[in-house]
């Protein structure tokens, strides 16, 4: 099913589970790869919508199914291509974001990856794609789709969360949650609702969801 506003992002990470990439890759209206992240499109037979960046890693030749693709050129040195593609999809009005390539290669990247990641989930809410789904969620109820023995972990994106969270082995109600280990590995066990109060939280799991 189509999801209206959905954008994929592709950056030049590591593609985990390719399978669950190109799944998602059709829920969405809009296919965007961040320069290097179009090696991935390549190899998963997909034809990016944009490519955003200085475009010094994009394959060559390009495929030739790619004639209608729009290529955003963007020579800022003091911008990394990630920031470049998120510029794109919040001026191209994007609502949701799904994130693929966001690991894997330098961890410096990896971090600043995070952090623009958390930057943006300020605005839209946005889903990192690997060995499942980890989205970033501000303030309000979440019905979360877990199958009953699915894993769910809830952990603070902020310097404090405060959430409440019913269907699973383990509930919390109005509990702390300050970055670390509480919230790791909790267990759906019915329908699982969650309460951010305060903050905002990662909500993770290692198989596919609804949400």
């Amino acid at each position: 099913m189509r999801e209206p506003g959905s954008v994929m992002l592709l950056l030049n990470g590591a593609i985990a589970d390719p399978i669950l990439v190109r799944k998602l890759v059709r829920r969405c209206g809009l296919l965007v790869c961040a320069d290097g992240g179009a090696r991935h499109a390549r190899d998963l037979g997909l034809v990016p919508d944009v490519v955003v960046g200085d475009m010094d890693s994009i394959p060559r030749p390009l495929p030739r199914t790619w004639n209608q693709t729009f290529y955003c050129c963007d020579f800022d040195e003091d911008c990394s291509d990630f920031a470049k593609a998120l510029s794109f999809v919040v001026r191209a009005g994007c609502r949701r974001l799904y994130l693929a390539g966001v690991f894997g290669g330098r961890l410096d990247h990896a971090m600043v990856n995070i952090s623009l990641i958390r930057r943006i989930g300020e605005k839209m809410p946005c889903v990192i794609v690997d060995r499942g789904l980890a989205m970033i969620l501000g303030p309000g109820r979440y019905r979360l789709g877990l199958s009953r023995g699915q894993l769910l972990s809830l952990l603070s994106a902020d310097t404090a969360a405060r959430v409440s969270v019913s269907g699973v082995r383990y509930p919390l109600r109005r509990a702390a949650l300050a970055p670390g280990s509480r919230g790791l590995s909790n267990v759906a066990a019915g329908r699982v609702s969650l309460n951010v109060h305060s903050g905002r939280v990662w909500a993770m799991s290692p198989e596919l969801f609804r949400f």
